[in-house]
């Protein structure tokens, strides 16, 4: 039996972006870990920014796990097998006197805090000693959140041979993912049939508490979900993953 591992960043980033894969993956036998790094919960009260996020996404002060309820359910449409790992997401940290080291939506885009360094080579050592896999799976860092960031590094440090996945939405904007590939990249294409893009759009549509934050409404995401898969495989439903020469 094959064995496939994806990290992601968040409570939806390997559904969003390798939600077709995962399914056509699971759909032929294979066993699929998703494994969600930044899941665990806040380690002290909240910031006015994170309050604001949680009344944005209508889960009360107990939204990260609601946000796993979801990530369950999601994973469990596409057959994959989910592990929530106990780091909180950038919104939730804090420095050593309490002060939250991304204070506003802007700074999730911006210079990793220097406080975050110390996250890397713990998660690198973490990683490493995750199961032998057939392919291990890693965000490219496309959009520049930080934490995408942040995993993207601990993955290249961890020593593991790694397959990295362009991050949808963020995708949309081909400069998102031309920023951070370049010479030495190898684009791959997974084709989709129709099963496994349903998959897809109805994994994601599991997560209740982010459709606002990129569409209108549940509809809307299947749209552009489609329109974007399209658009990848040139006329044929596709996701993108991309390889890095040795």
């Amino acid at each position: 039996m094959a064995h496939f591992v994806y990290l992601s960043p968040h409570l939806d980033d390997a559904a969003l972006s390798c939600g077709g894969q995962i399914a056509l993956q699971t759909r032929t036998g294979s066993r699929v870990w998703v494994v969600t790094v930044f899941a665990g919960d806040p380690p002290g009260p909240l910031s006015p920014f994170a309050q604001a996020m949680h009344q944005r996404w209508e889960l009360g002060d107990d939204a990260p796990a609601a946000r796993r309820a979801e990530d369950l359910a999601a994973l469990a449409r596409l057959g994959a097998v989910a592990l929530h790992w106990e780091l909180p997401d950038c919104i939730y940290r804090c420095d050593a006197a309490d002060a939250p080291l991304y204070a506003g939506y802007e700074a999730l885009w911006g210079a990793i805090h220097p406080a975050d360094e110390r996250l890397v080579e713990p998660l690198a050592q973490r990683i490493a000693a995750l199961p032998a896999a057939d392919a291990l799976y890693a965000p490219l860092g496309a959009g520049s959140h930080v934490d995408h960031r942040l995993l993207r590094r601990a993955a290249e440090a961890s020593g593991r041979a790694l397959v990295f996945y362009e991050e949808y939405p963020y995708a949309e904007d081909p400069s998102a993912v031309e920023t951070v590939v370049g010479p030495g990249w190898t684009a791959e294409l997974v084709l989709l049939d129709e099963e496994a893009l349903t998959a897809r759009s109805e994994a994601v549509a599991c997560y209740r508490s982010q459709i606002s934050s990129f569409w209108p409404d549940v509809e809307e995401m299947g749209k552009r979900l489609r329109a974007y898969a399209l658009r990848v495989g040139d006329g044929r439903p596709a996701e993108r993953r991309w390889r890095r020469a040795a």
